[in-house]
């Protein structure tokens, strides 16, 4: 029996991209997407507990559960004072609550088998403040607080907790096409490599120099 990995927003860009990698590894992988793709076993909101807990449920018909992959996210861009109520919440339920509600989920479990790697995909907005940005900065410094702090109540269990926080990339974030910014494929690599190293990694910073 193969082992099992969850992982969010797998239906496009960066997610998709790293499902391939973790299927290419043997993983059995269990998509979690708002609609269907190539990897979509769980179609539904990452926000939403019950959403987490029927992708635990078929994580554990593959296999056990090694791996959790935050990579859902929205970008909603515009100067201060442009976000409604609205916005506000869909930046917030997807760049912070989602990590939040898997984790919450998928940790105790993977603590209590003493093994797993937890994975949260932010973004370099949560390590500088960027002008336009002032929401969707504030949703992932939240993830990334969230991430530091279950990193270290980890400490001792088995459980692996590794912050990405990925630069700009090709991917339908965009609505434009931006042939500068990084290949949607070259960064999965990177984080799936880094997932599998012998030397443990806690955080990585994926940028052009």
């Amino acid at each position: 029996m193969s082992e099992a990995a969850i992982l969010t927003g797998a239906s496009s860009g960066l997610g998709l991209e790293i499902a391939r990698l973790l299927r290419n590894r043997g993983l059995a992988v269990v998509g979690v997407s708002r609609r269907p793709s190539e990897f979509t076993t769980i179609e539904g909101d990452a926000a939403h507990v019950a959403t987490a807990k029927a992708a635990i449920d078929a994580a554990y018909e593959r296999g056990p559960l090694r791996l959790l992959v935050n990579c859902a996210g929205l970008g909603i861009y515009g100067p201060a004072g442009s976000y409604d109520e609205t916005k506000i919440r869909q930046l917030l339920d997807a760049n912070l609550v989602a990590t939040i509600v898997f984790c919450d989920a998928v940790y105790p479990r993977m603590r209590d088998a003493g093994a797993g790697t937890i994975v949260n995909v932010l973004s370099t907005a949560a390590i500088v403040g960027k002008p336009n940005e002032t929401v969707y900065c504030a949703a992932k410094w939240g993830a990334r607080g969230y991430t530091d702090a279950l990193r270290n109540e980890a400490k001792g269990s088995g459980v692996r907790v590794i912050a990405a926080a990925p630069g700009g990339m090709r991917t339908p974030f965009w609505p434009n096409d931006r042939p500068e910014l990084m290949d949607a494929r070259d960064v999965a690599k990177v984080i799936v490599d880094n997932v599998f190293a012998p030397v443990p990694v806690t955080e990585l910073v994926i940028q052009r120099g």
